[in-house]
């Protein structure tokens, strides 16, 4: 009788959790198949980095591929860390460009030189690609890569003025995002350290006021600051954040 109990409720939790995934399956069911990659060699600030651009499978626009540059959290260093971001935006149709912080993966090291510098170096790099559009850019900025791009935006702006940026979980408040001269979107977990109210609704709040570009968000409930999943049957993102991400993309290249 015992067995039998016990089956039954193995028998169920395996329903209900069949049931949970397929729910889900529209937020991580993506065609993440990359053409192709190049490697690409280039200069940072005193030291020599490595990285590569990931292009959709579908043959080229005749202006080129729309380009997400990438700006990573703390402890995410090299272009393996990335990985699921470039399938995202691969899927939505976009050439991605990721590449190995100095001192990880294929860069070299050096104990001097600033890693904003290097991050300005490799968004100039990116540009230069082939089959980009380099006017179609979006900036996807996580964590601390987005407090890095807030404080030196002017940099990137100089260069060229992104399109448009994502943040993930954002690190910039009402004052701190009035930095950021374009358009912006900003993706967070209801339970991240810092209160979406304050760095998602407020943020974008104070941006309007400032800016025509337009500031939107996206609160995604029982999530927190990474947005990651904890199922070990669904590892990396949370399916809810994979989804946020395609989905404004999809909405981004369409205008």
């Amino acid at each position: 009788m015992l067995k039998n109990a016990l089956f039954a409720v193995s028998v169920a939790q395996s329903i209900v959790l069949g049931a949970s995934i397929m729910a889900l399956a529209p937020h991580f069911l993506f065609d993440t198949r990359i053409g192709h990659s190049r490697e690409v060699i280039f200069a940072g600030d005193g030291v020599r980095l490595a990285g590569q651009t990931d292009y959709p499978e579908q043959r080229t626009p005749p202006s080129g591929f729309p380009l997400l540059f990438l700006l990573l959290n703390t402890g995410c260093n090299t272009r393996d860390d990335a990985a699921e971001l470039a399938e995202v935006g691969v899927s939505e149709g976009f050439a991605v460009f990721r590449w190995d912080r100095r001192g990880t993966g294929r860069s070299g090291a050096s104990g001097a030189g600033s890693a904003t510098q290097d991050a300005v170096a490799a968004y100039e790099t990116a540009l230069r690609q082939p089959q980009i559009n380099r006017r179609e850019v979006i900036i996807v900025a996580q964590g601390s890569g987005s407090g890095l791009f807030g404080s030196a935006y002017a940099l990137f702006a100089r260069v060229q003025p992104p399109r448009a940026a994502l943040l993930l979980g954002s690190l910039l408040d009402p004052q701190a995002i009035q930095s950021l001269d374009t358009r912006v979107h900003i993706i967070q977990g209801e339970h991240d350290w810092n209160p979406w109210m304050v760095y998602s609704q407020a943020a974008c709040r104070a941006h309007r006021q400032l800016y025509p570009h337009g500031a939107t968000y996206t609160m995604l409930p029982g999530l927190d600051h990474d947005m990651m999943s904890h199922d070990p049957l669904l590892p990396g993102f949370h399916p809810l954040m994979r989804g946020a991400v395609a989905d404004w993309l999809r909405l981004a290249a369409a205008r």
